[in-house]
């Protein structure tokens, strides 16, 4: 262990929290990657420099959240985001979290609550008992109606609800503070004589407003926190502030990213330490790697480390200005959707799109330039999209996420495999590895128009195009089946390709695992997606892994 390790967890005995065993002084704060069950436990086990975990803060009932565009980096390092504290409710989240504890060598779990009240508090902690070891009391959002910093900046509400759970569970209570709260030192204060054993400190500043080239707000809650490098002087004053103030340990979280942020926590008072927005973009293999490097930098010089700073020439979610050339219907719901020029990218991929005032989602072009989306009308969003015309203007950012496999190096045989609009990744990985494409099927709930299966057979030479029968999906699957039966040597030396609906693909890995090994089978998930940069955590599969940056395209045997 580290000599700043020692220091730091050293604060810790005689108080509540030092019968928790926490090995480390890290988590990653509440809200920022390890927000879905299987991701918390994926990060647990894989991430061993990571001391405790903390969830993504809970309600009694569930909660949506707010709609995309939730988080945006307006400076190098600095985000200003608003998710809206969307959950699945206390119970959903118990039952899922339950079968994946305990925790990888038994890490301690902090889960974080809210309320409107402090019986919808007390209710949601009685709930999660079972599964915490720790709770952390968010009353610090500062961008949620009726919570967060509402409740937090009401000293008896907040007096009310410690001395509510103290009494009824029997785990340590830590009160998570705002940084604008005018008295810090007085409310830390409260607090610690309502019974917290422990200060979270701090919450995002603001809420404050980012806007694009043309001036439109960006985020569609319109106000948001912020987060990131520009908060570390505001989160060092307010824990140094209340280290000052009260006995109690400090979780310290915001804006840290170096061991020379860490040391000037340790220095203000901190005895656990949150690092999240520096995790921006990085894959689980680069999140344990950064911890591995920041543990080896504080058992040096923290003033001449090494690790880089979270600040890059180029932000993970600029926008580019996108005019549309061509919106042409293709059946079945579907429309394809032609822009003026857009960045390269490698099959699988993805990109944002974005209307003001609408909202944004992910999208895998079919061709990269000019780029080429494949749409299905299912909400307002697509909806919207649908109404464009020649010359009408939105935004883009991108490309996001891993790519299929390059087969160039190998010269191997490949097999593609595509369902609704999962055929556009397909589509651009046949035309850029097109002659390696041995096989390849298409498959649709409902038939599209002729001109588009010209250009599928254009794209995809001798592809099997077929559509479900009615009330009875799964006809690619199938067909898929069928020759795998008439031709299993052509399998037995390919690699495939797979991108469609989730019950699509694993219904094709089983019939393919028979003739194709795991390794050799990559699937372009279609997994949920709202930062694209693995902030939001809400894209976790249910191997642990987030799609944004550990995929979207990811081998079968991903475990």
């Amino acid at each position: 262990m580290s000599a700043f390790s020692r220091t730091a967890l050293g604060r810790l005995e005689t108080t509540a929290l030092a019968r928790l065993g926490i090995g480390s002084p890290f988590t990653i704060p509440s809200g920022i990657v390890t927000t879905t069950p299987t991701v918390l436990a994926r990060i647990a086990r894989d991430v061993s420099d990571i001391g405790f975990l903390t969830t993504k803060t809970i309600s009694l009932e569930p909660r949506a959240g707010y709609r995309e565009p939730v988080l945006h980096e307006y400076f190098p390092g600095c985000f200003v985001n608003a998710v809206g504290l969307a959950n699945p409710g206390a119970r959903a989240f118990l039952d899922a979290m339950r079968p994946l504890l305990p925790l990888s060598n038994r890490k301690p779990l902090v889960v974080s609550i809210m309320g409107a009240s402090p019986e919808q508090f007390l209710k949601c902690a009685r709930i999660l008992e079972p599964i915490a070891d720790v709770f952390e009391l968010n009353l610090s959002c500062p961008h949620v109606k009726g919570a967060g910093q509402v409740i937090g900046s009401d000293p008896q509400a907040v007096q009310t609800i410690i001395r509510l759970l103290k009494e009824a569970v029997a785990k340590p209570i830590v009160a998570k503070l705002s940084p604008n709260l005018g008295d810090i030192p007085g409310m830390a204060r409260l607090c610690r004589d309502a019974g917290a054993d422990a200060l979270t400190l701090i919450n995002t500043v603001g809420p404050g407003i980012a806007t694009d080239d043309d001036g439109n707000p960006i985020l569609s809650n319109v106000t948001g926190g912020l987060s990131g490098a520009g908060v570390l002087p505001l989160g060092i004053r307010a824990v140094r502030e209340a280290a000052a103030a009260v006995d109690i340990p400090i979780i310290a979280c915001g804006g840290i990213s170096t061991a020379k942020d860490l040391v000037a926590y340790l220095n203000a008072g901190a005895a656990l330490f949150g690092i999240g927005s520096a995790l921006a973009g990085m894959d689980t293999k680069k999140i344990a790697k950064y911890f591995s490097r920041l543990m080896a930098d504080l058992d040096g010089n923290a003033e001449t480390a090494e690790i880089s700073k979270v600040a890059s020439k180029r932000m993970s979610t600029t926008y580019a200005r996108a005019k549309v050339l061509e919106n042409r219907p293709m059946g079945d719901s579907m429309f394809r959707l032609r822009l003026e020029k857009g960045p390269e990218c490698r099959p699988g991929q993805f990109f944002f799109l974005r209307l003001p005032e609408v909202g944004e989602k992910p999208f895998s072009p079919a061709q990269a330039n000019p780029p080429v989306y494949l749409v299905r009308e299912v909400g307002p969003f697509t909806r919207a999209l649908k109404g464009l015309s020649r010359g009408d203007r939105l935004y883009m950012r991108g490309p996001y996420g891993k790519g299929f496999p390059d087969l160039r190096r190998s010269k191997g045989r490949l097999v593609l495999v595509g369902g609704g609009t999962g055929v556009a990744p397909i589509m651009m990985a046949a035309s850029k590895w097109r002659e390696s494409v041995v096989k390849s099927f298409a498959g649709f709930a409902k038939p599209v128009d002729e001109w588009f299966r010209r250009r599928l057979l254009e794209t995809l030479p001798q592809c099997r195009i077929v559509v479900d029968r009615e009330d009875e999906p799964g006809e690619v699957v199938r067909a898929l089946a069928e020759d795998t039966r008439a031709y299993p040597e052509v399998y037995r030396g390919s690699s495939v390709f797979l991108c469609g609906p989730t019950a699509m693909m694993d219904a094709a890995v089983s019939v393919l695992r028979d003739v194709v090994p795991s390794r050799r089978i990559h699937l372009g998930r279609e997994d949920i997606m709202r930062c694209g940069i693995g902030i939001c955590g809400s894209c976790g599969a249910q191997s642990g892994l987030r799609s944004c940056v550990d995929g979207p395209v990811m081998p079968a045997t991903s475990d």
